[in-house]
C-alpha cells in the first residue's frame, strides 16, 4: 500500500467514522466513494455464478439476473464475461 492509498483510507475512514456498517456503506455509496457500476457487475457476475451452480444454465441464468436486476440481457452477460471491470 501506497502513502498516497493509505492517506486516502484515512479520508474514506473520517467520512464514515461512528456509523454501523449499513449507514457506513450507504454513506459511501451516495458520496461516490464506492463505485456502484463495479459493484453491480460483481453483484451480476455472483448471482450467474450462484445460478449456475445452482444447474440453471448459463443462457438462462443470464435472463434471471437481467431480470433481478433490472437490466438487459445483454448488460448481464457482459457482467459476466467482461471480468476487467
Amino acid at each position: 500500500m501506497t502513502r498516497l492509498d493509505e492517506r486516502l483510507e484515512e479520508v474514506a475512514l473520517g467520512e464514515i467514522d461512528g456509523l454501523s456498517l449499513r449507514e457506513a456503506l450507504r454513506k459511501l455509496f451516495t458520496s461516490g466513494l464506492i463505485d456502484r457500476r463495479r459493484c453491480e457487475r460483481l453483484a451480476i457476475r455472483r448471482e450467474v455464478e450462484l445460478l449456475q451452480r445452482r444447474g440453471v444454465p448459463r443462457c438462462e441464468a443470464f435472463e434471471v439476473a437481467a431480470q433481478e436486476f433490472c437490466c438487459s440481457y445483454e448488460k448481464a452477460r457482459n457482467a459476466f464475461y467482461d471480468k476487467s471491470i
